[in-house]
């Protein structure tokens, strides 16, 4: 038996990445559900506010709609990211940017 310990996703969190990118790239929700070819656009709405996750071939094109990877659309549970943010804990804007503080200073070490 392996030692690693493995992680699920923060649905919250992912929903949170996803509303985030869908909108730095300036699309709206009935964009992507067109380009998603989905019948109507709550799944979109489902999948930003953490209730579900987008399947693996709707993932699959979200990512190059977005231009981004796959994994840069999912953030694992973190409790050290949590953590970092206790006080905060409700707002997830807040711990979104510990995350991606934590993420680009171990892309620099």
């Amino acid at each position: 038996m392996s030692d690693k310990i493995f992680s699920s996703l923060d649905m919250i969190m992912t929903g949170q990445i996803l509303k985030n990118n869908i909108k730095k790239c300036g699309y709206t929700v009935r964009e992507i559900q067109k380009l998603l070819n989905l019948s109507c656009p709550q799944p979109i709405y489902r999948w930003m506010r953490g209730r579900t996750m987008p399947s693996l071939d709707n993932l699959y094109m979200l990512s190059s709609i977005l231009g981004v990877h796959m994994e840069d659309l999912l953030l694992p549970k973190q409790d050290e990211v949590w953590l970092l943010q206790w006080d905060e804990n409700n707002q997830e804007s807040r711990r979104l940017k510990a995350y991606e503080q934590q993420r680009e200073q171990s892309f620099y070490k």
